[in-house]
């Protein structure tokens, strides 16, 4: 055990079931002494061969718990922390195959943190919060989430989210067209992932980005607010159009295309939306 600087920190080097807790003290004068968290990574390395491994993050000791249990429950074997500082090390040495992250973390935000984590690891990030607002999930997925599971939740949920995005991983991609997209100005390059408006690049989120490709590879029919979710959110959201509306509506402001007389997205009133058909040119080979 040693102390330092506020923070209390404890291990224990148990025969294959090492330890580690951090928990926050109240200070005297009403603060906090130290922001610390709860982390059992007894189930790393040894005891996880075989099984996938999920690290969870979260400052609430008793939500942490009830998290890794839910985690070894589901068969996975579980990593977790509550200190956001142990982040990057964690990922670097338990290389885990999911990331659960609280929205809400001691000095951190959760968004922030996950940015960090998707620059350096291609793994799924689940965000588990009692923060339900369309906002703050809209933006939660826009900025790379794969899923958002809003506290109370029950174990049975959890490991069906964590089955669900990892399916979704590890998921073929479909054959990507042959060459870029063409309508109007807009130009789509698949291969870069790379859009441009009359010549200029124009900057997508992963999420906006997602929507505007599923609706120009199927240009000139109608993708259904169910169909997208699908295939951008996952089946869990399935029921929830006001995603679809939200980045549409980022998009159409980013493409210039008025809702009222545009040019690449148009609506279908209460079933979805669709792209005029456009150009896919062959790829110049030199």
């Amino acid at each position: 055990m040693e102390a330092h600087g506020g923070r209390i920190r404890a291990e224990s080097e148990g025969r294959g079931l090492g330890a580690r807790f951090t928990f926050t003290i109240p200070a005297a004068d009403g603060g906090v002494a130290a922001s610390t968290a709860l982390a059992a990574p007894a189930y790393a390395r040894r005891a996880s061969r075989g099984r996938l491994r999920i690290l969870a993050v979260d400052d609430d000791p008793q939500a942490l718990r009830y998290v890794r249990d839910a985690i070894s429950r589901a068969g996975y074997a579980p990593i977790v922390t509550g200190d956001p500082e142990d982040v990057p090390r964690l990922m670097q040495e338990e290389k885990p195959h999911l990331v659960l992250l609280d929205l809400m973390l001691p000095g951190s935000d959760g968004i922030e943190l996950m940015t960090g984590i998707l620059r350096t690891a291609d793994v799924p990030v689940i965000f588990v919060s009692v923060y339900g607002q369309e906002d703050v999930v809209a933006r939660a997925f826009d900025m790379g989430a794969s899923d958002y599971v809003v506290k109370p939740f029950s174990p049975t949920e959890l490991a069906a989210r964590i089955r669900a995005a990892l399916r979704r991983r590890d998921a073929p991609d479909a054959d990507e067209p042959a060459g870029p997209f063409e309508l109007e100005d807009l130009s789509i390059d698949y291969a870069t992932r790379r859009v441009w408006l009359s010549g200029r690049a124009v900057e997508l989120t992963p999420t906006e980005y997602g929507l505007l490709y599923e609706l120009s590879i199927h240009a000139g029919r109608v993708m259904t607010h169910d169909h997208l979710l699908v295939r951008i959110w996952g089946p869990e959201r399935m029921g929830e159009p006001w995603l679809v509306r939200e980045v549409v509506k980022r998009l159409r402001g980013k493409l210039s295309d008025a809702a009222a007389d545009p040019k690449y997205i148009f609506t279908e009133p209460r079933l979805g939306y669709r792209m005029p058909a456009g150009d896919i040119t062959e790829p110049y080979v030199t």
